[in-house]
């Protein structure tokens, strides 16, 4: 194989990966680009065609519904489908596109004459195609099911932006950090900013200097808004990659606990860089020593990361929906064991990156009917932070879908703060 090849090849490989065995982008991207000498090039070409074909699986499907005369197999699709997306989206000359297409579907056995002529139509036809647009009816069963289950949901701009390119956005330790950082940036608040620069992570300015961290907007929030909390003993029960604690560590004894080995290795490494020295915990949070009295318990529940969907494409990529019925097992779980942790006059703030009603409303709702010794604190808007109005329910949730605020691509995100009553 050319080298051109070994990158489709590859391509090929992750996705079929991802979508027959249900695995994880980043494992099945790092194992499969080792077995190749790549350049750093052409991993983030593989990387881009990768996260766009997941993206934009349902445009493709739409479009190749249209010219496929056949049911198509699963290595058809895929094929296919990654490459649609770099002549109609990515703009990829088609030449090049279709040579490789074809050198890779007779590796992989599937008849290159089909590949050829399907690629062939397209392209004559790609001006009504690059117009196709999706509705809620074209989406997979089981996410129909869940946003039908919310009221007043209204998923129009979700609908159109979904598959969009998410925003950097970066958390400082200080409004000093903060003014003192040079980089091409538009600021969210006085501690935080979206980076203008498409710039690997780790080659943004002050990155080895420990001055902020990645942190979505929607996930910063909920404890920005919350400038009072100073002087508290608080508990990350499920801390890594650790953002929230980072957002608190300057003025708070914060203890981090989470359950996977990998994660914590990840959040040693943030802490490390960032120059924060809190003691971690490696302990499944369900077993957490009940003697231990916080004032604050953070509880970002594991979940569907729906709201993720532009980071984490595969969620809508893989014909597995994800298990709610597990996942809504644990964030019950979860949240009656932080019930116990929490001090009196305390309070649990209960986060999940989703905007499924079974994770969020309905979650806390239960929880609030079977401990009567809790209550519903609201978020307000707080000056200090542009303004989120928008953002904060009429029953004091922090809510949002995926969507636009301050010309950039958020995530979609919820929490509620629980205090203690007793």
């Amino acid at each position: 194989m050319n080298r051109s090849t070994k990158t489709r090849y590859t391509i090929f490989q992750i996705l079929i990966e991802i979508f027959k065995k249900n695995k994880n982008y980043e494992n099945v991207f790092d194992e499969k680009i080792s077995e190749f000498d790549f350049s750093q090039k052409e991993i983030s070409f593989i990387n881009n065609i990768c996260l766009n074909t997941m993206r934009r699986s349902i445009h493709c499907k739409l479009i190749l519904d249209k010219f496929a005369k056949k049911r198509l197999k699963t290595n058809e699709f895929i094929l296919l489908s990654s490459a649609v997306v770099q002549i109609v989206y990515l703009k990829i000359k088609p030449y090049a596109v279709l040579n490789e297409t074809v050198n890779v579907s007779k590796k992989i056995k599937v008849f290159p004459g089909f590949v050829n002529a399907i690629l062939k139509n397209i392209l004559k036809n790609i001006k009504d195609i690059e117009k196709t647009k999706i509705e809620l009816s074209d989406f997979p069963n089981w996410f129909i099911s869940e946003v039908n289950k919310s009221k007043n949901l209204d998923l129009s701009y979700f609908i159109k932006t979904f598959y969009k390119q998410p925003d950097l956005h970066l958390v400082f330790k200080s409004k000093e950090a903060l003014n003192n950082f040079f980089g091409s940036h538009t600021k969210s608040s006085p501690k935080s900013a979206f980076i203008d620069d498409n710039k690997k992570v780790s080659e943004i300015e002050n990155f080895n200097k420990g001055e902020w961290w990645v942190q979505d907007f929607s996930s910063m929030i909920p404890i920005a808004i919350n400038d009072k909390i100073k002087n508290y003993d608080v508990l990350d029960i499920c801390a890594a990659p650790g953002g929230k604690s980072f957002q608190l560590l300057s003025d708070n004894n914060v203890l981090l606990n989470d359950i996977s080995k990998k994660r914590i290795l990840r959040l040693k490494e943030n802490l490390s860089r960032l120059n924060f020295k809190p003691k971690i915990y490696n302990l499944n949070a369900l077993n957490f020593d009940e003697k231990n009295k916080f004032d604050i318990v953070i509880l970002d529940s594991p979940c569907s990361a729906i709201g993720t969907i532009r980071k984490h494409p595969e969620i809508l990529f893989k014909p597995t929906k994800p298990n709610l019925i597990s996942l809504n097992k644990l964030q019950k779980s979860l949240l009656k064991k932080s019930s116990k942790l929490v001090k009196k006059k305390g309070k649990i703030i209960y986060m999940v990156c989703s905007f499924f009603h079974s994770e969020t409303i309905q979650i806390v709702k239960n929880f609030l009917d079977e401990n009567k010794n809790f209550s519903l604190e609201q978020y307000k808007t707080n000056s200090t932070i542009f303004d989120v109005n928008g953002l904060i329910s009429d029953e004091g949730y922090f809510f949002t879908l995926p969507k636009k605020f301050k010309d950039f691509y958020i995530d979609g995100f919820f929490s509620a703060q629980l205090f203690r009553n007793d």
